[in-house]
């Protein structure tokens, strides 16, 4: 192709895409429509800026383009692209409220439900180990409280006169290695732990955790052997089959109510998890949309810095 021909075609094509920016840029200023705003002395910068903008909004489908008058046309904050960020904070505190609602919000349609799935799940385990370790406390409360195989104080009482010389465990008691051949100064210990006449009454949880976890209640359990057959304090029995049986029983209820502790530390760390993943999740939201904000056109008219023709100039920029 000869220069001639080609410098007539390239000069053709400016000139084409000249008249046709301008005859955009002419009718969108002459109607009421989209968002060109008309204003008199118009330059070619101003035509190049109003033409960016309505190949933008028609590429992007922009409703502003096609709104009749300014009201009619939606508010996007200044978001050519029309997407509404999301909130970490609202997400955070829905999901601390009811795990999964903040998902829900960021759009999620799986995670919600399997954060509330959990969370369903955590609360039925907590109540169904808690359940059962109630049961089996009761049982064996009342199995310390029965007659035949329980606990009395008043046989507790008599052990710790025949074994001890005292008439109660506050008493500071002879310490049983005491060696009177040696003629060695006697030493007097005392209990750490005690149950008196009032502990009857309302029978707390210490006082069923003293009556199996500690030797010297073991003289008030009923198939303890009898007081007059003790000479000393010396080769004392301090396990029968009634007190074997009590603590294994209270050692299956505490295992079940560990059990209910370990889902209620895992429902509330469930809490948590949802709470702090929604937020996270609505910043990944918000950054995925951004990266669509982030390519930035521009078309203008340009003269050439070795004639005075002008000529379109169109420029892509990403930002990273």
């Amino acid at each position: 192709m000869k220069p001639t021909a080609l410098r007539l075609i390239t000069i053709t094509t400016s000139a084409i895409l000249m008249m046709a920016s301008s005859a955009f840029a002419t009718s969108a200023a002459s109607a009421s429509a989209g968002p060109v705003n008309p204003r008199p002395g118009i330059t070619l910068n101003d035509l190049s800026e109003q033409s960016t903008l309505g190949l933008t909004l028609a590429l992007s489908n922009d409703d502003r383009l096609y709104a009749q008058t300014d009201e009619q046309a939606p508010d996007y904050s200044g978001n050519v692209y029309g997407y509404k960020p999301k909130s970490s904070r609202r997400a955070f505190l829905q999901s601390f409220i009811i795990p999964g609602w903040g998902q829900w919000y960021n759009g999620s349609r799986i995670k919600p439900f399997l954060f509330v799935g959990l969370e369903a799940a955590g609360w039925l385990g907590w109540s169904h180990f808690r359940g059962q370790g109630k049961d089996l406390e009761d049982k064996y409360r009342a199995f310390a409280d029965d007659p035949i195989t329980g606990w009395d104080f008043d046989k507790y009482a008599n052990g710790l006169a025949v074994v001890y010389d005292i008439e109660a465990d506050t008493i500071p008691y002879r310490n049983p290695k005491y060696d009177p051949i040696n003629n060695d100064e006697p030493e007097f210990l005392v209990f750490s732990h005690h149950i008196l006449p009032s502990d009857l009454e309302d029978r707390s949880n210490t006082y069923y955790e003293n009556l199996g976890k500690y030797d010297q209640f073991v003289f008030g359990w009923s198939d303890y052997p009898d007081m007059n057959e003790v000479s000393d304090t010396t080769g004392v029995n301090r396990l029968t089959t009634n007190r074997a049986n009590y603590l294994g029983q209270r050692d299956d209820a505490n295992r079940e109510f560990s059990h209910a502790s370990t889902v209620l530390i895992l429902t509330i760390g469930n809490h948590l998890l949802s709470a702090f993943e929604a937020a996270i999740g609505a910043k990944r939201y918000n950054r995925a949309m951004d990266q669509f904000g982030s390519i930035d056109t521009d078309l203008r008219l340009t003269q050439s810095t070795t004639s005075s023709e002008f000529a379109p100039r169109f420029t892509v920029r990403y930002h990273f």
